[in-house]
């Protein structure tokens, strides 16, 4: 780790070179400080997939995408534009290196005898003589994202849940305090034992939104015990719930696309997801390291180019390492009658990464609506957003031969009244809306529609495939079967060290007796947990009692029916391709690295 001095300049001293060079590397230094200590991030933090094409009547290439990785001392390495490159015949690794002294950087194909440099060099891929595709799984190295998660917790209450089924088998929905980025992934628990003499509880997520989530509870009885089916109109317990959305950074672009269909998001393959056209899209600055020599004619632009690398880099940091949104304060406060309301200091990220600091109150009218008192309001978006530097207001100053221009512009961000269909996603943030007749409010502010910008520990979520999940027999010794269980692949999370794993099983569990005709309805279902764990795996398993519960609510409002719960008939030797194929079970998984 080298040295970093704080660089002063005094009145009447002469500068060189070096002052200028160490000014721009003491703050790239502690930048690159903060990625390496705070974050601990080193490799993939957006884009970078290599991708091969092997035409039949021409050389084989490997074409490398635009974006932003981090090495081993915290320096951030920008690959701007695509990169093509030509693998020979023999195995080849894909490596992001720095050009020079940074951040610029470029792909490179190391060959069989030259391994990475662990401290340099962030490896994308693999690509041999036979390959179609480059090998990523177990060389790729995906950073992870501290501080991006999106995490909330809460209680489902027995005094204020609202239900619906029987005390064998209910669901109740959760209505999130503020809508996420995605919907999220949910864990649940009970809050101590469950209300019957249960042999399973289970609660599966039915449904997710970005405001809600469902959950199904199901309760297990032993065979021959009293099953009550009449309905259910209060909770019988509590349940504590976690929802997780691991938010994504801004997708690699230059404009959002033109159309209504989906963008897929230029992020490494590990965490892709598909946006909307509403999601924002932002190009990759090139970033040049400013140096300097004795006796150099310097000019108005290299100064500001030293300027500009500093900003760039830090704004690429915000993107990809925190993403966007509004961190704390900007409030909107007004009440019903007014003609101006008050926005609160605050500070704020948006979609490229720039920093939105409002220092001071401020005081805005209202938008200028006229109409009739009784008639419709008419509604307006306050946003935040970045000034440009056009729009900025300047401080100028004289220079010799009777020169002036501008020293100084103003950092503070614009606020603006905009309709709905015309807010940018990311770069307009929205902080109230309001509805306004006859230039005045007809209603507080409403700030339901704020994006908050939350830091929290580095937590990753991630789920196996429905019907492609391997699941193997856990028998005792004597061969009975007691359950089901299946290893979890959880490199995407990018963890560094062993994290807390929640997990939560996903998929059907209402099948049949085999046999039986007519056709008798059973159910499988089991309290998944984790049996053994590490950076990069876990293995879950799932015991599955024999008992009896209730069967699906009946449209008539009759009394369910109890039916098998993993009746011994279903736990043979065929059970691993039952619950992976017919009833696609799956793993949704949750880590939290301290």
């Amino acid at each position: 780790m080298s040295a970093v001095e704080r660089v002063i300049f005094e009145r009447g001293r002469r500068l060189d070179s070096a002052d200028l060079t160490d000014l721009f590397q003491a703050l790239d230094r502690g930048l690159s400080g903060h990625l390496r200590s705070a974050h601990g991030s080193r490799g993939v933090l957006i884009g970078l997939e290599p991708r091969l094409t092997a035409p039949a009547d021409a050389p084989r290439t490997v074409t490398v995408t635009p974006g932003v990785a981090a090495d081993a001392d915290g320096e951030l390495l920008v690959l701007s534009a695509p990169h093509t490159l030509f693998p020979g015949e023999a195995p080849a690794t894909v490596v992001l290196r720095a050009v020079g002294p940074g951040p610029q950087a470029r792909p490179w194909l190391l060959g069989p005898h030259t391994p990475p440099d662990p401290r340099t060099d962030v490896v994308l891929g693999r690509v041999t003589a036979t390959s179609t595709e480059v090998e990523t799984a177990g060389l790729r190295q995906v950073a992870r994202r501290l501080g991006t998660t999106q995490l909330l917790a809460g209680r489902l209450s027995q005094a204020t849940a609202q239900v619906s089924g029987t005390p064998l088998r209910w669901s109740a929905t959760v209505f999130l305090p503020y809508e996420l980025a995605a919907p999220p992934s949910v864990m649940a628990s009970l809050v101590g034992p469950p209300p019957v003499a249960a042999i399973t509880t289970t609660i599966a997520v039915t449904a997710r939104a970005r405001d809600s989530f469902t959950l199904l509870v199901r309760h297990g009885r032993r065979t021959g015990e009293h099953a009550p089916s009449e309905p259910l109109t209060k909770v019988p317990v509590d349940i504590v719930w976690t929802a997780v959305v691991d938010v994504p950074p801004v997708a690699v672009g230059s404009a959002p696309p033109p159309s209504d269909a989906p963008e897929h998001l230029a992020l490494p393959r590990e965490r892709a997801t598909t946006m909307t056209v509403n999601d924002p899209i932002a190009p990759l600055p090139s970033v040049s390291r400013p140096v300097f020599f004795e006796h150099q004619l310097l000019t108005a632009a290299d100064l500001t180019e030293l300027a500009e690398a500093e900003r760039a880099l830090r704004r690429l940091h915000h993107r990809t390492l925190h993403g966007w949104g509004i961190s704390r304060g900007m409030e909107v406060t007004g009440a019903v009658g007014d003609a101006r309301l008050v926005v609160a200091p605050g500070y704020a990220l948006d979609a490229a990464g720039r920093e939105l600091l409002l220092t001071a109150p401020v005081e805005l009218d209202v938008p200028a609506v006229a109409g009739e008192p009784a008639g419709p309001a008419e509604e307006f978006l306050l946003v935040v957003r970045w000034t440009e530097d056009e729009e900025a207001a300047a401080r100028l100053r004289e220079g010799a031969g009777g020169t002036f221009g501008a020293v100084r512009l103003d950092d503070n961000p614009t606020l603006q009244w905009l309709p709905d269909k015309s807010v940018r996603n990311g770069f307009d943030l929205v902080l109230a809306g309001v509805k306004v007749r006859d230039c005045r409010l007809a209603e507080p502010p409403d700030g339901s529609a704020r994006r908050l910008l939350k830091v929290s520990p580095h937590v990753a979520s991630g789920s196996t495939e429905p019907g492609a999940t391997q699941w193997t027999l856990v028998k005792n010794a004597s061969g009975s079967v007691l359950g089901v269980k299946t290893n979890v692949d959880t490199r995407s999370g990018g963890f560094t060290g062993p994290p807390t794993y929640l997990v939560r099983l996903e998929g059907l569990r209402d099948t049949q007796m085999p046999g039986e005709n007519p056709p008798k309805a059973a159910v499988l279902d089991g309290n998944p947990y984790v049996a053994n764990s590490g950076v990069q795996t876990l293995t879950v398993v799932v015991p599955l009692h024999p008992g009896v519960t209730a069967d699906q609510p009946r449209p008539d409002g009759q009394e369910v029916d109890t039916v098998p719960l993993n009746p011994p008939k279903l736990l043979g030797d065929d059970l691993p391709e039952l619950v992976g194929t017919d009833l696609r079970w799956s793993v949704a998984w949750v880590g939290v690295e301290s």
